[in-house]
């Protein structure tokens, strides 16, 4: 089984910005007239830089700037026009930045009558906001790209994930062996692996996918796609910079999901998520309203073959691994700070153990998403990861050391955060509840059929495990 060893993540490719509307946007380019798509994720090295929307739809046109762009918007827009033309409003770029829906830098009724275009599923050009702030352009919508007979390429399982909720899953042809080689995923969550090719991330051979009829590319990794992206465009691929498997700047997969679903125009699919992710931030909040006592942690990241030990934590740059932004929606502060960019750092069990935490919550990384791993070997490796001396912390004398598939840690984490937060706070989260919910997402959005709570998705509590 192959794993990706992440310290390739140090790296990060720099693009040239548009900050107002003097710099010109970067071109499509179009091949044969399709365009094909990669979704890429590439620091811009600023360490305080903080693109987040109060939304998590980044499409220029959601004027009202919710989760969804639909008639709401077409009325906002009207009605912003006339309030621009009677005097009594100035579009202000930096309050309200999705509200120019063509960027050209002026409110009127053009950006209106495109706004009606997206909601009526008419072809034109979308515009929307990436995770550096910069205004890029898709060909809307993007089903076009793929029509009935062109494919998906994508580093991540994650990926897959949206393709899944999105229901093209069956659009996709490859997958990078650097996460885990295509052969080795579990059909269970996966069941169009025979169909899948692998191919290598760092050195993809771009003109044998093309030919082979991919057209849109989804991936993350600053050493992958990030260093040829220059080289796709000019085979005629179109760039979607939006993470996958992290947050950069604070944008992170859900940002991606429910743009995607705008950019394909299959809001219908990601509507039933953004209730099922409202649903549970609400539940998340009642915890912390209900009084769950704050608590340190520190997360270790272990996967099949590491024989070092490394944490994920806020880094120098503006990348942050899922499962560190993840954990901290709940009441917990780290206890680790690195100068590595992409906060994965190496480091000793001594170290860790030093550091005191009040918890510790691995991250197994590949137990999950591996059709050749089973649910007892995902409970003994978080085992033998614990007896190198993690159970002689103080975290491990009061009963809090626990595990989560790393792979459940970007759009599965909501679904899996909130029985992690009952394990560790019983008072403030109700345990039944939250395996409810957990269910709920993998019966919703995903093709796992079974009992989560017996699965290689659940959160692992050490001292359960040995009573």
């Amino acid at each position: 089984m192959s794993v990706t060893t992440r310290n390739g993540f140090l790296k990060v490719l720099n693009m040239d910005n548009k900050v107002v509307i003097a710099v010109a946007i970067v071109a499509v380019v179009l091949v044969a007239g399709i365009a094909a798509v990669v979704i890429v994720n590439n620091g811009n090295g600023s360490t305080t830089s903080d693109k987040s929307l109060d939304c998590k739809m980044r499409v220029l046109g959601n004027a009202n700037m919710d989760n969804y762009l639909n008639d709401d918007d077409v009325k906002c827009l009207e009605q912003y026009v006339k309030d621009i033309e009677s005097g009594k409003k100035i579009w202000n770029r930096v309050d309200e930045p999705l509200v120019d829906a063509n960027d050209d830098g002026i409110i009127n009724n053009e950006d209106v009558a495109l706004v009606k275009k997206f909601v009526n599923g008419q072809s034109a050009t979308m515009y929307y906001l990436d995770q550096d702030g910069t205004v890029r352009h898709v060909p809307y919508p993007l089903t076009g790209v793929l029509g009935t007979s062109y494919g998906i390429c994508t580093e991540w399982s994650t990926g897959i994930d949206m393709a899944v909720i999105l229901g093209i899953d069956d659009k996709i042809k490859y997958v990078a062996n650097s996460d885990i080689d295509a052969s080795n995923l579990d059909p269970a969550l996966d069941p169009n692996i025979s169909k899948y090719k692998s191919f290598g991330m760092k050195t993809p051979a771009l003109d044998v996918m093309w030919a082979d009829g991919v057209r849109i590319m989804m991936g993350d990794h600053p050493k992958g796609f990030g260093s040829y992206c220059d080289t796709a465009e000019a085979l005629g691929f179109t760039i979607i910079k939006l993470p996958l498997n992290r947050a950069v700047n604070k944008v992170d997969s859900l940002d991606t999901l429910i743009t995607l679903g705008a950019m394909y125009n299959l809001q219908d699919k990601t509507k039933p998520f953004i209730e099922f992710m409202e649903k549970v931030n609400a539940k998340i909040a009642a915890g912390h309203a209900a009084g769950a006592t704050a608590l340190s942690y520190i997360i270790p990241y272990c996967a099949p073959g590491y024989e070092a030990f490394y944490v994920d934590a806020h880094g120098s740059g503006p990348m942050t691994t899922a499962d560190v932004t993840l954990l901290e929606k709940l009441p917990v502060t780290s206890k680790v700070t690195t100068t590595a960019a992409d906060g994965f750092d190496e480091m000793t069990a001594d170290q860790l153990v030093a550091l005191n935490p009040d918890m510790f919550v691995v991250a197994m990384f590949a137990y999950a998403s591996d059709k050749n791993v089973t649910v007892q070997q995902y409970q003994d490796a978080f085992k033998a990861w614990i007896q190198h001396g993690f159970d002689k912390s103080t975290a491990g004398k009061n009963g809090k050391l626990y595990a989560m598939p790393f792979e459940t840690c970007t759009l599965a984490g909501y679904a899996s955060i909130l029985v992690l937060a009952s394990k560790i706070w019983p008072n403030a989260y109700n345990e039944d509840e939250a395996w409810s919910l957990m269910q709920e997402y993998y019966d919703n959005f995903t093709n796992f059929k079974g009992d989560v709570k017996n699965s290689k998705f659940a959160p692992l509590v050490y001292s359960e495990l040995n009573a």
